[in-house]
């Protein structure tokens, strides 16, 4: 991932980039013998944001959420039905600097 962020205060960001992700489908050879595994890749976008806040001499706590759209066609699997690949990720952590 790859991922610009914009600072309008200190402490907020906002989040926009992209990503290269890897998706294996595993069938159940029980179910469909004639299908094989597959891995495909795909770009997506994400948009997101968050907060960086001080805790402490050189350390801050980072609370960040991002919103990733991947748009996979699952309509080439059956039993997909209404199947999304968009997902979200919330994070928290700490940053330490150097």
């Amino acid at each position: 991932m790859v991922t610009g962020l914009y600072y309008p205060l200190p402490i907020i960001y906002g989040a926009i980039g992209v990503g290269w992700y890897n998706v294996t489908y595993y069938y159940d050879q029980s179910r469909y013998p004639l299908l094989s595994d597959m891995t495909t890749q795909k770009i997506g976008w994400h948009l997101g944001g968050g907060l960086e806040l001080p805790a402490g001499s050189n350390l801050k706590l980072s609370v960040d959420f991002r919103y990733v759209s991947l748009n996979y066609d699952f309509q080439t699997i059956s039993d997909s039905g209404n199947m999304k690949s968009n997902f979200s990720v919330i994070t928290i952590g700490f940053l330490f600097g150097l």
